[in-house]
């Protein structure tokens, strides 16, 4: 009898003689293109063949990492003294050691719910299982804190004992027993600890500490305060040596948020380092001196910015190479636009004297480990193949001025063998909507794989960060209070009229597209303006914004304090009246061009009802629409098989509107589905 891998992998052998077949693109301005070879879809779904994410264990005597094994990702651990490698089945990347070196710890959802438990790996273990620490039906679970003294416990928030809210328990990793060391108030967050894993308080919701008053006020007379007065931001990174302040990611007093040292106790303050245009996004600390080594921030370009001048030292042989290699000057070593090249520390050892560095680009990911003895490095893995990274465009940040004089910050992908004139367009959306697009490589990000992927199939790619993305400052965020289908759309329109009126965009040629919030965007371009676009794609996208917060998670629902800062409170009648008003299903009837919906039957944020609803009203009214529901797809399209689907679905649907290319087949199409067709 043929086995289930047997009866998969045989029509994909089949069909992997056709699959160079393309769909030619006829759009006027590819006449004569001289096309890079067309980038398969599944090589930007299909994960199973990337090496990278290395850790060293904090003794330095191992190092894991995920690479393929069998066409899947699978965990591997190396004895760095003897050289044996063991294998570990475990998907998910974000792996961190216990202290002892002994155990691997990590979270992953295997529901498609966004039932997230966590994993225990026990090297001593010869059995070489992952041992679900949390195993409770319907509920999420997260590491919070490993405690560097105490290797046989972890800290974990969890919401067994009441769906709505997040309990801390200690769980003993070798009987595998847990016992709740601090109950949730019934208003919190998450829990605050000491860096010993001392209970010192819960951070109460932002929704808690309002007065009653305001919280049944509608957002259109709350919105005036909310942008005067910052939402501040005080994160401690750690103490200095001698304790006498700390380090802490801090926008008190400022609109953006900035590295600084402080004094709890005093209440001052002294800025160590900010960057003029974006906030401090992450910071490596020491955890032997204590003291940041390098602060990130990413205006636009990556900065990095190399406070340590003895770490400095040891990378300069590795930022040399680096310079040697590209046409960036340095690695954004403090010139204020950053570059080309991102470089951070993903793992050290406890003596930080061997360390792993990720270099990125727009089109590659490396992984080096450095000896700061030697001052030598050594490269371990690139994440994208050589092949792939020639076929892939470039990518460069645009700053494009809104029509009220705000900056907003993007990034251009132009398709390689054309003349970027009067190309067709994809107007791609991130969701959130306050996250924000980044620079990234194809593999380790999604923006920068959607955009690549469209790109080589010939269209120009923008992706701008409107008001209300983070990562610019507290003004430019709440700018987008209030302004769902308002003013946060009319920032997508300029980036539109931008890319048209400096000739690189066929004004009649333009899509617009994105997931989640970007779904949504999707839809109003389509039903509020809808002559601008020629078409749009919605992935996950809400439709209505009364029933999306009304339907949120249960654990959601103990701070909607930003939905209703940005959306408005259904509960209050003005902002439910305003909510409905700026919903994609009321204004269906508008639509005149055809509009992409896909759906996941799994998803708890955006249900299935909201793109069924606004399915079934497009259709009522004679409406171009074409919907793909995924019956074990959540709200992430993190799964290969799930992604090339959505992957081919929307090549084939954009190449009937904008005149791009598109393969005729994928030969992981058979495998991708029927897999999407059955249960996890």
């Amino acid at each position: 009898m043929m086995t289930r891998s047997a009866r998969f992998l045989a029509p994909l052998f089949l069909l992997a003689s056709v699959a160079a077949c393309t769909a030619p693109a006829d759009h006027p301005a590819f006449k004569g293109a001289e096309w890079p070879p067309l980038i398969q879809a599944h090589r930007f779904a299909y994960h199973g063949d990337v090496t990278g994410a290395y850790q060293l264990s904090p003794d330095g005597r191992k190092l894991a990492w995920i690479g393929p094994s069998l066409m899947r990702s699978t965990l591997f651990v190396r004895d760095n003294s003897s050289g044996k490698i063991r294998k570990y089945r475990a998907r998910s990347a974000d792996f961190r050691w216990t202290p002892d070196s002994r155990r691997l710890l990590y979270a992953d959802d295997t529901s498609g719910a966004e039932n997230t438990h966590v994993y225990m790996i026990d090297l001593a273990d010869t059995g070489g299982e992952a041992v679900d620490l949390t195993p409770y039906p319907g509920v999420r679970a997260s590491i919070h804190q490993i405690v560097p003294g105490d290797p046989d416990h972890v800290l974990v928030h969890h919401n067994r004992r009441n769906r709505r809210l997040r309990d801390l328990y200690r769980i003993d990793l070798n009987t595998r027993k847990e016992v709740m060391i601090s109950q949730n108030p019934g208003d919190a967050v998450a829990a605050v600890t000491t860096s010993e894993g001392r209970v010192q308080h819960w951070q109460r919701s932002r929704a808690a500490q309002r007065p009653g008053q305001a919280r049944r006020q509608p957002l259109v007379l709350r919105r005036p305060g909310l942008q005067v007065k910052p939402e501040e931001t005080f994160r401690m990174l750690g103490a200095s040596a001698n304790r006498s302040f700390v380090w802490a990611l801090s926008s008190r007093g400022r609109d953006r948020i900035a590295l600084v040292a402080a004094d709890p106790k005093f209440g001052w303050e002294k800025v160590v380092f900010e960057d003029p245009d974006a906030d401090v996004s992450h910071v490596t600390m020491s955890r032997v001196s204590g003291n940041p080594l390098i602060a990130h921030s990413q205006p636009g370009y990556p900065r990095n910015e190399i406070l340590d001048p003895a770490l400095r030292e040891d990378l300069q042989p590795l930022l040399d190479a680096q310079s040697d290699n590209s046409s960036a000057a340095g690695l954004g070593l403090g010139n204020g636009q950053g570059n080309e090249l991102s470089l951070e520390i993903i793992s050290m050892d406890n003596t930080e004297r061997r360390l792993i560095v990720a270099i990125t680009t727009s089109t590659q990911r490396a992984y080096y480990l450095v000896d700061r003895a030697r001052r030598s490095f050594t490269l371990l893995a690139e994440s994208v193949p050589k092949n792939m990274v020639q076929a892939l465009a470039p990518t460069r940040p645009v700053t494009i001025t809104s029509r009220d004089g705000l900056p907003l910050h993007g990034y251009l992908t132009l398709p390689r063998g054309v003349e970027p004139k009067r190309l067709p367009m994809v107007l791609r959306v991130h969701g959130g909507p306050w996250q924000r697009t980044g620079w990234g490589d194809p593999i380790s990000s999604e923006d920068a794989a959607w955009a690549q992927f469209l790109a080589n199939r010939g269209y120009l790619v923008l992706q701008v960060n409107f008001r209300g993305s983070s990562g610019y400052g507290h003004r430019f965020s709440a700018a987008g209070m209030g302004e769902f289908a308002g003013k946060m759309h009319e920032d997508l329109l300029d980036a539109v009229r931008w890319a048209v009126d400096a000739g690189s965009a066929d004004p009649a040629r333009v899509a617009i597209m994105g997931h989640s919030y970007g779904g949504y965007a999707a839809l109003v371009g389509l039903t509020v303006t809808p002559k601008v676009f020629a078409c749009g794609v919605s992935l996950a996208g809400p439709t209505d914004l009364v029933s999306l917060i009304e339907s949120f998670p249960s654990y959601w629902k103990v701070d909607l304090s930003k939905w209703q800062d940005y959306v408005g409170d259904p509960a209050v009648p003005e902002d439910r009246a305003d909510m409905t008003r700026r919903s994609p299903l009321t204004h269906a009837q508008a639509l005149q061009r055809p509009v992409l919906i896909v759906q996941g039957a799994k998803d708890v944020r955006v249900r299935q009802d909201q793109a069924e609803r606004m399915v079934d009203a497009l259709r009522r009214a004679g409406k171009p629409v074409e919907y793909l529901m995924i019956p074990d797809m959540g709200h992430d399209i993190g799964w290969w098989a799930h992604k090339l689907v959505v992957l081919r679905a929307t090549e084939e649907f954009l190449h009937r509107c904008l005149g791009g290319r598109a393969s005729r087949v994928d030969p992981f199409d058979p495998v991708a589905w029927v897999w999407t067709r059955i249960t996890r």
